[in-house]
């Protein structure tokens, strides 16, 4: 248990991350694009991207539950969660998910792991709307389910995505999972030791079926603490939903190693402006 991690303190321990496994379960809309900018500007030394040029949005419904005890109540534990990724690598170590970008719209799926782990999260307003292939006792949409999520942050549009995926289509390639990485980074206090270290986070028990695959649009948008518009025009390469789930250990970070020095930006803000 961190108590006051990103929270107030508290005589229980209900205002404090406890560190206990939870269960995640829902389906994931991945797109894969391809882009102009140097995706390697925001991934920070010694973790370098597998392709400088390649990344994919990750669109997930969710819920959690504790994987030991009770479910906790719906309008609690269900949330959604955007994030622009890149599959990323230290020299000598496997490719793993280094998230780029993260929202969610639940304040505590925010503090979560964001100080303990590092995961760049941010409030959000996140909406996902949904049409399926019908038969008599449903809607008919023709053959082909859509999948819209739109994302702002007070009032301004940071993400707009458009899919279209039909059962018929053929199965296309998406990224590999093997964990992620994170960049976690504390200050201290004056005169005292920070912490600046590259983890590696392993979920289990992971899963995933189905797969309907199709096409994508994506727009991305700005905001006063936003920089989506760097990335540039994007190609997107695929486009797939599914249904998923694993298990968050209560500690799942392995230290790698420190990090690297590291402005961020640098390269794409010159090409951009």
């Amino acid at each position: 248990m961190l108590i006051g991690a990103s929270q107030p303190f508290g005589t229980t321990r209900k205002l404090s991350y406890t560190m206990t496994p939870d269960r995640y379960t829902g389906r994931v809309l991945y797109v894969t694009f391809r882009t102009d900018a140097d995706l390697s500007a925001w991934v920070p030394p010694p973790l370098r991207p597998v392709d400088p040029h390649e990344g994919f949005i990750k669109i997930y419904e969710l819920k959690r539950r504790p994987e030991h005890g009770d479910a906790l109540p719906p309008d609690f534990s269900q949330y959604n969660e955007v994030c622009v990724t890149v599959l990323a690598a230290p020299p000598g170590e496997p490719a793993r998910h280094y998230n780029l970008f993260m929202w969610v719209d639940h304040d505590w799926a925010l503090y979560k792991a964001r100080e303990a782990f590092g995961w760049p999260k941010k409030l959000a307003d996140i909406h996902l709307t949904a049409t399926y292939p019908g038969d008599d006792r449903y809607d008919l949409d023709d053959g082909t389910s859509r999948f819209n999520a739109d994302m702002s942050r007070w009032g301004y549009q940071v993400m707009r995505v458009r899919a279209e995926l039909d059962p018929a289509a053929p199965a296309q390639p998406s990224p590999p999972f093997n964990g992620f990485y994170t960049a976690r980074h504390i200050p201290g206090p004056v005169d005292g030791e920070e912490i600046s270290e590259i983890l590696v986070i392993e979920t289990r028990d992971g899963w995933f079926r189905g797969g309907t695959f199709g096409t994508a649009t994506v727009e991305f948008g700005d905001a006063p603490d936003e920089e989506l518009s760097q990335l540039g025009r994007i190609e997107v390469t695929g486009c797939v939903l599914r249904e998923v789930g694993w298990v968050l250990p209560g500690n799942p970070a392995r230290r790698l190693g420190p990090l690297d020095p590291f402005e961020t930006g640098t390269q794409n803000t010159k090409e951009n402006t």
